[in-house]
């Protein structure tokens, strides 16, 4: 192997990636080797503080599968309520769009009853006193006379 590791290979054989001239070289380089032991102790000493800083956190914390569940609960809420939401526009509308038609019926209805009367309702009880149909003896009867 030519010259010492690079900062990549000193980080990948930290990493696990370790080829045989790399363990040659380290065996053969003291520079590379105290290159290792310090970044081997950083690492050593992150992970103890680590190790600390989660022993002082609440035991329910402690296991990684309660954070997980602990942090899904509001999507699972967010999305259930969507769903919801969702699901009750359609049947909102159609009730909605139900009881304008009802309501439109009915004033059609209204507005029909009116339209086929053939004088005012007020005015009914003279259409009785007066008739519109032909004479007995089939001249047309005008009652204007």
């Amino acid at each position: 192997m030519k010259g010492h590791l690079s900062r990549d290979e000193v980080s990948r054989w930290m990493a696990g990636e370790r080829g045989p001239d790399q363990a040659r070289h380290l065996l053969e380089c003291p520079r590379c080797q105290a290159e290792v032991e310090r970044l081997d102790a950083a690492l050593a000493q992150f992970r103890g503080s680590l190790d600390e800083w989660s022993a002082r956190q609440p035991n329910r914390w402690r296991s990684g599968r309660t954070v997980r569940v602990a942090a899904r609960r509001p999507l699972r809420w967010a999305l259930a309520a969507t769903v919801f939401v969702l699901l009750t526009i359609p049947i909102y509308q159609a009730a909605r769009d139900r009881q304008r038609a009802a309501a439109d019926a009915l004033l059609l209805q209204q507005v029909d009853a009116a339209l086929s009367r053939s004088v005012p309702q007020p005015m009914e009880p003279l259409m009785k006193l007066v008739s519109w149909g032909p004479a007995p003896d089939g001249r047309k009867q005008d009652n204007r006379e």
